[in-house]
């Protein structure tokens, strides 16, 4: 196996185009490293990333836009991003343990495309954009969830690399977060984790708008229309926390492995839903507070 480490994005991506499908990309290798080794995937060469300082960086300006170079420890200690996406702050923050963060990248965790991808549930929440660029045919921007094309398999074409996730800020009265289940104390991939982001409105008391994503409980991590289409709308008194939890688990697929069984999962999902709610509109409620 040939290790071609790249020092410029034209360098990048004058190596994807060269190489083509036999080549993975790297960057901390805190995903593609262990799979190589362990025999899941294979690569002819491995293209390493790291140094390409100019995809490393978190900006705000109606818009939110963060390289794909930029580390898990950069968004967890982000200001910018805890004042408007503490979803984000918290998923990142949860992806194993200090050494881990400094090394893993957004978009490495976005590539990887693992079911259990813990930023993609709040970036899903945001409608997410994901931007690639290519040496032959320049850039191209799409949905994250339209990137995500099955387990640990995503829309990039060999010959391309993840360069930003961008998404719009979010509206006044706004809040977002993330919720997951892991077993006590082990810096792991979720058994089930829930993003919400709720806007109210002017009285406090509605939810005007809802997303709703979760990992976990699929081939890939999924926006759920449904249970959004229940809760948009309704009184936070009246929120129909239990009727949208029945819709979140008919769109969910469970499956048992080494951390948790179908059963927990399907038990415990709605519960995580409905906390999620909650959270989100008492920190929304809080930010209509801080406005006023």
């Amino acid at each position: 196996m040939e290790f071609v480490t790249v020092a410029s994005l034209d360098e990048a991506l004058d190596a994807l185009s060269n190489f083509g499908p036999e080549a993975a990309v790297v960057a901390g290798g805190t995903a593609v490293l262990y799979q190589l080794s362990a025999g899941i995937r294979s690569a002819a060469r491995v293209v390493h990333v790291e140094r390409l300082d100019d995809l490393s960086y978190v900006q705000r300006d109606g818009e939110v836009r963060i390289g794909a170079l930029t580390s898990m420890r950069t968004i967890a200690e982000s200001p910018d991003l805890a004042s408007r996406c503490s979803g984000l702050v918290t998923a990142a923050a949860s992806c194993g343990g200090w050494q881990t963060q400094f090394v893993a990248t957004v978009g490495g965790n976005v590539c990887n495309a693992s079911p259990g991808a813990d930023l993609a549930p709040p970036l899903l929440v945001h409608d997410a954009r994901v931007t690639l660029a290519s040496a032959e045919r320049g850039t191209r921007s799409m949905a994250l969830g339209e990137f995500f094309t099955g387990p640990r398999q995503t829309a990039r074409e060999p010959d391309e690399l993840v360069t930003e996730i961008g998404f719009d800020e979010p509206p006044a009265c706004t809040a977002d977060v993330y919720v997951k289940v892991r077993r006590r104390g082990a810096m792991e991939l979720p058994i089930v984790g829930v993003a919400t982001r709720v806007t109210l409105d002017g009285s406090g008391e509605t939810i005007e708008d809802i997303r709703i994503a979760a990992c976990a409980v699929g081939p890939t991590p999924f926006r759920a229309g449904e249970a959004e289409g229940i809760l948009k709308g309704a009184a936070l008194r009246d929120a129909r926390l239990e009727e949208a939890g029945a819709a979140l688990v008919e769109r969910a697929t469970f499956f048992t492995d080494a951390k948790a069984s179908a059963d927990y999962r399907r038990a415990v999902l709605p519960r995580v839903l409905a906390h999620a709610v909650e959270q989100s509109a008492a920190r929304a409620r809080a930010a209509d507070r801080e406005l006023h």
